[in-house]
């Protein structure tokens, strides 16, 4: 196949409906693909960022309460990017917003779309050195725990399964990918 023809979309859109749900739209598509005329379902929403924070040799993560699976979960800081915000300025807001800490040393990991079959959800990932710890400001609806643990400890919470956090999985790939070509 031609690269020409990869970057060409087989898929026409006939009609598209969105439906807005506060933070969410759901697109309901009408497509030609292959020559059938058939559905096509997604969640459309907002950029948002993924912070692996790092705190000297430890890693601070969260103990968060997860309103949609009724059940606390171990994860990295994150959030919504903000209309007129760069995603690295997100990164930093939410960090300080969710922990207290306030960024030193910000770098990019780039990014990546969590389920691009259900959704055009895209996640930017960023490796933090934190410094000073000063207040968190918690948006109003965020039930969570300060926890800083070893890298040991965290890689130990991956292994385990005791982090289920895609994006904050996806950072942590990143990061370790990315120290593998370093060394």
């Amino acid at each position: 196949m031609e690269k020409k023809e990869l970057n060409k979309s087989p898929f026409e859109t006939i009609k598209s409906e969105k439906i807005n749900l506060g933070r969410f739209n759901v697109v309901q598509d009408e497509v030609r693909v292959n020559g059938n005329i058939r559905p096509y379902d997604y969640l459309e929403m907002m950029e948002g960022v993924s912070i692996l924070p790092f705190h000297g040799e430890n890693i601070i993560t969260l103990r968060e309460y997860r309103y949609p699976i009724r059940s606390w979960q171990t994860e990295l800081p994150g959030g919504l990017i903000d209309p007129g915000e760069t995603p690295k300025q997100a990164a930093v807001r939410e960090l300080k917003e969710e922990t207290g800490y306030e960024a030193e040393e910000v770098i990019s990991l780039g990014y990546f779309y969590p389920s691009f079959g259900s959704t055009d959800e895209k996640i930017h990932l960023f490796a933090i050195q934190c410094g000073k710890l000063g207040e968190e400001s918690l948006d109003p609806a965020e039930v969570l725990k300060i926890h800083e643990v070893s890298i040991k400890e965290f890689q130990e919470f991956v292994a385990t399964g005791e982090v289920k956090h895609g994006a904050g999985l996806a950072a942590w790939a990143r990061w370790m990918s990315r120290e593998k070509d370093e060394k």
